[in-house]
């Protein structure tokens, strides 16, 4: 099967992005593609452990569920440590700390990319 990546751009409260992201990784890794979600600038705070609210259903909730299926879920730490955040502390579980580096990396492995901005 193929190789998908897939990179958020955009913040949850901004726009419908996360939602989209959650159903194409989610849709790809049932048809059995490996997909990779790389959140850079402001779609760290998609990735934040205190938006999973109990009884209610969040985009950080949604990111959590795709990690649980196998989906490699990454965060820019520049972008992270730009916005106070540390990802040691404030990251859902699962979500590895990567770079542009790695997303350029990335990138070139992948079948094909989709960028949500």
């Amino acid at each position: 099967m193929g190789k998908l990546l897939i990179i958020l751009f955009s913040s949850p409260m901004q726009s419908q992005n996360t939602d989209t992201v959650y159903e194409l990784a989610r849709s790809a890794d049932e048809m059995g593609h490996e997909a990779t979600v790389f959140c850079d600038i402001d779609a760290i705070y998609n990735l934040l452990s205190s938006q999973i609210l109990p009884n209610q259903t969040t985009p950080a909730s949604k990111i959590a569920q795709l990690i649980k299926t196998g989906v490699r879920v990454l965060a820019c730490r520049e972008s992270a440590r730009l916005r106070g955040i540390d990802p040691q502390k404030n990251l859902i579980q699962g979500v590895v700390e990567s770079s542009l580096g790695k997303l350029a990396e990335l990138m070139e492995e992948a079948d094909r990319v989709v960028a949500f901005g």
